[in-house]
């Protein structure tokens, strides 16, 4: 990769799967180091466009078999000239191949008991690794299988904070060791789409296997007497604590050293150094009680080289029913550890490593380091999958990759509009670990009214508002709400659709739902939901009715014949099918009038700013003792 000086300013671009991207379709993120400081704004082009494609924030998409150059260039505009500067330019070679073949990656083949340990995917070259075809498009079908399912079984990455992954894209996997034992693990990749050419020779599918060897971890004899060990990377240090400092005097020492272990102890204050030598050493840690009685704890101290690293990630999240979630939630913050194992799967207690972290892209997640070495903090901030690979900076190979999924786990879809009157039951199925649900919250306040308790909400006012569902400690997610002004009113008889002063006779409902898709509700709603609906969010109290005759001849004010109220209801069971029907809905909003006397009127419909439109719907008149007349009553229906 070579490198372009222009005045003092220099800038280099990396990529981190070193130019070697997967037909097609698959997304590489192209990273820049250098100045000026503050950075300027990149631009990126490609010498190939038939081969890949390159965005204005350094996104390649491959296309085809080929290779091109990626060129990024920093920009000004002289003050003095008002010509194009070009402060700093680089190029890197990107290639575009066709799957040959695949193999597993496994750091280790003998393997210890009750021990994890990562395999994934990779090509035949190091240069092929899940960067270059973790998220193709069409993407890549990963089918893992054993021979012998009692001496291991594999798990899903994400498993731990209960996240289920699809087979598309999953070309990572845990290993958990078991029992004592000899199993193969195997892989296929197939191609949903063999005219992509994503492998060579148009084939549909490619296979890997690996075999792996258990054996039972060494214990004593008696199971109170457990053979543990403190195990040490090259030049690490660990600070060592007890239950009894400050309580009492604590001393610890180093006994003895085999062979030529680099193991030092500073002073009896339990603070090890491991050098480069590796090797055994016996530490001794003594406590002196100050009411004269004396402890003494030995175990051994093993300095070893590390084999490979594992990307853990927590915290774990709860579901309604053990409901498994396909992608992490949309807002969660997450904490990925990065656990080090020797070559039979001992996890280190101590190691010195220089970690290197990538993305495939940048755009999805938000990572920093978290408040222990070696733990990251990642932001889920927007909708899809992002790969992440953490590698050693000294050993390439020593490496994990995983992908993210991030995605919305609040429900309803809302991708149809929403306006003003409409009433959502939101939900989700987290919970925490007592099974019981967050707290929702809105932002800002006066688009919905929400009740904080069940997710039922109200929507009062246009614009764009954001909905939050926080499990202290756990998870806080979001989802955005854009709501339209009320575009449109639908307006429908019910089942009767006359009137009569007949004693006890029924009354004619008449239905009315706001916005363009027909319905007044949005998502199912839970018996709790219906209650917050009911008695504290009030839909009804939002809206006020009048009516008025359309005819002026009589001197009687229409509110002393008709009485019109306003009702939200919840229909149920055969009701709710007859409902539907009309309305298309879960849920309408349905104003009883009563017939006191004959009369003719015109309903009119005036909602919000719409004020100006008019729609009318004919009842029948039908007084007793008379001949049936044919009449237009009418209310007006303002929101306040």
């Amino acid at each position: 990769m070579g490198l372009t000086v222009i005045k003092e300013w220099k800038v280099e671009f990396t990529s981190f799967s070193e130019a070697t991207v997967s037909c097609c379709l698959n997304i590489l993120q192209v990273m820049s180091e250098g100045g000026p400081q503050p950075q300027s704004i990149i631009h990126f082009s490609i010498s190939n466009q038939t081969v890949a494609v390159v965005n204005r924030l350094g996104q390649v998409m491959a296309k085809a078999v080929g290779t091109a150059i990626i060129q990024g260039t920093i920009q000004a505009v002289s003050e003095d000239t008002g010509k194009v500067i070009v402060f700093s330019k680089d190029q890197v070679e990107l290639e575009v191949v066709q799957l040959r073949a695949v193999r597993i990656h496994a750091p280790a083949t003998r393997l210890i008991t009750a021990t994890k340990m990562p395999v994934y995917v990779m090509g035949l070259t190091s240069t092929l690794t899940p960067f270059s075809f973790g998220n193709a498009n069409p993407g890549l079908i990963f089918h893992w299988s054993m021979s012998k399912r009692d001496v291991l079984d594999l798990l899903p990455r994400h498993s731990e904070v209960s996240l289920q992954v699809v087979p598309e894209n999953n070309f990572a996997m845990v290993v958990h060791t078991k029992a004592a034992g000899r199993t193969s693990i195997k892989v296929t990749v197939q191609c949903l789409n063999v005219s992509a050419g994503q492998f060579e020779g148009n084939m549909a599918e490619l296979s890997d296997e690996v075999q792996i060897l258990v054996f039972d971890k060494l214990l004593l004899f008696s199971p109170e007497c457990p053979a543990e060990q403190i195990l040490m990377s090259t030049n690490s240090q660990l600070k060592l604590y007890t239950n009894r400092d400050g309580a009492a005097l604590v001393n610890s020492q180093i006994l003895q050293c085999f062979p030529n272990s680099s193991v030092i102890e500073e002073h009896g204050q339990g603070l090890l150094r491991a050098g480069t030598v590796t090797g055994t050493a016996v530490l001794e840690v003594t406590s002196l009680e100050l009411f004269g009685v004396n402890q003494t704890v030995i175990t051994g101290v093993r300095v070893a080289p590390v084999s490979y690293l594992r990307i853990s990630t927590s915290p774990q999240l709860y579901t309604i029913s053990g409901t498994s979630l396909m992608a992490f939630p949309l807002g969660m913050a997450l904490t990925l550890t990065v656990q080090f194992y020797d070559n039979i799967g001992e996890k280190f207690h101590a190691q010195n490593t220089q970690l290197y972290l990538a993305l495939n892209r940048d755009d999805l997640l938000l990572i920093r380091p978290g408040n222990k070495n070696y733990t990251y903090i990642a932001q889920a901030v927007n909708r899809g999958v992002t790969l992440l690979g953490i590698w050693d900076e000294k050993h390439p190979g020593m490496a994990d990759y995983i992908h993210m999924p991030v995605e919305h786990v609040i429900e309803p879809d809302l991708s149809k509009p929403i306006a003003v009157g409409d009433v959502i039951c939101f939900s989700t199925p987290l919970v925490n670990q007592e099974g019981e649900p967050g707290l929702w919250q809105v932002s800002p306040t006066g688009i919905l009214e929400t009740d904080p308790l069940s997710g039922a909400a109200f929507v009062k006012n246009a614009g764009t508002a954001t909905i939050f569902h926080d499990i202290p400690g756990i998870v806080k997610t979001y989802r955005e709400v854009v709501v339209n002004g009320s575009s449109r009113l639908s307006l429908h008889l019910g089942p009767k659709s006359y009137l009569t002063n007949t004693p006890n006779s029924s009354a004619v409902w008449v239905f009315v739902a706001t916005g363009r898709a027909g319905t007044s509700l949005r998502g199912p709603c839970s018996p709790s939901q219906v209650y917050a609906i009911t008695n504290l969010l009030r839909p009804e109290s939002h809206l006020l009715c009048q009516v008025e005759f359309s005819s002026t001849v009589l001197d009687i004010p229409a509110s002393k014949v008709f009485h019109v109220r306003s009702h939200f209801s919840i229909e149920k069971g055969s009701e709710a099918g007859i409902v539907q029907q009309l309305m298309g809905s879960y849920q309408i909003l349905l104003f009883t009038l009563f017939a006191v006397l004959a009369a003719t009127a015109v309903i009119f419909l005036t909602y919000n700013a719409f004020l100006t439109r008019v729609q009318t719907v004919p009842i029948v008149y039908v007084p007793t003792s008379a001949t049936p007349q044919t009449g237009k009553l009418g209310f007006f229906l303002k929101l306040v």
